[in-house]
């Protein structure tokens, strides 16, 4: 399975319009001449996104640690970060764009990569043994609601009635309690799981300086970094909704996951 064309990395626009082309055709890019705080970042994003905006919440600083997030088991500075959807505590109301800015970079480690879900689904489609995969993550329905959170349970590949297709790589995803056929299920969330993490392993790494932010399809991109050693390294995270995503909750908004738990 030629797995090299499922990796990329992002170019640098020099305009705007440039930007918007690029994010169109590979599914990220990067921009420059940003500010280190918080609104400079969201400012990015409703520049870029312009009347297509539905909902640019607060920035949420991201560090070691965290602020809201759930970390990982497992997961922390030294260690890879496994690529994922971002916002997924939202469920199927996750946000299609999503900005990192970066404020400090560690000088050792913290790359980034990028997954193309897309490329992922037409390589396995290829394969002779997971051939059947694709189809079966575009109809099975699994439970992919993050612990807490907002409930989802819906297939890992969907289309929004923009026509968009969304793909979702996540911890917590699992077959549906009653699932008629478990086996099936763990072993088509086991292949979609596996094959991406080989591209992650493989795919080419990115670093932002400061100044540099990188804005991702959260639809069609999974994404993650690598270890680090700066634990002053920081960078501003902020979520975006537009008129092409499947909806935007009904709900208090941040990019992180302080409003998204469901209420007890």
């Amino acid at each position: 399975m030629n797995l090299e064309p499922c990796g990329i990395r992002p170019q640098l626009a020099a305009t705007f319009g440039q930007a918007l082309e690029l994010l169109r055709r590979d599914g990220a890019v990067i921009v420059s001449g940003i500010g280190g705080g918080s609104e400079d970042a969201r400012t990015v994003a409703q520049s870029l996104f312009g009347t297509t905006v539905r909902a640019i919440p607060p920035a949420a600083r991201v560090f070691e640690g965290g602020e809201m997030d759930r970390r990982l088991p497992g997961i922390d500075h030294q260690v890879r970060l496994p690529a994922h959807t971002d916002g997924y505590a939202y469920g199927d109301l996750y946000p299609d764009y999503f900005l990192l800015s970066c404020v400090r970079a560690s000088p050792g480690g913290g790359d980034s990569f990028l997954v193309d879900g897309y490329a992922v689904l037409n390589a396995m489609q290829a394969d002779q043994e997971l051939h059947w995969i694709p189809d079966a993550l575009r109809q099975v329905s699994i439970d992919q609601t993050e612990s807490g959170m907002q409930h989802a349970i819906s297939p890992i590949v969907q289309r929004n009635d923009q026509g968009r297709i969304m793909v979702r790589k996540t911890h917590d995803q699992k077959p549906v309690a009653g699932s008629t056929d478990r086996t099936r299920d763990l072993a088509m969330i086991a292949a979609w799981h596996r094959v991406s993490e080989q591209v992650a392993e493989q795919a080419p790494r990115f670093k932002l300086a400061a100044g540099q932010a990188v804005v991702v399809d959260n639809y069609r991109m999974l994404h993650g970094r690598d270890a680090y050693t700066d634990l002053d390294r920081l960078l501003w995270r902020v979520w975006v909704w537009t008129s092409a995503s499947l909806g935007v909750p009904d709900l208090p908004l941040h990019s992180d996951t302080r409003y998204a738990a469901v209420a007890s």
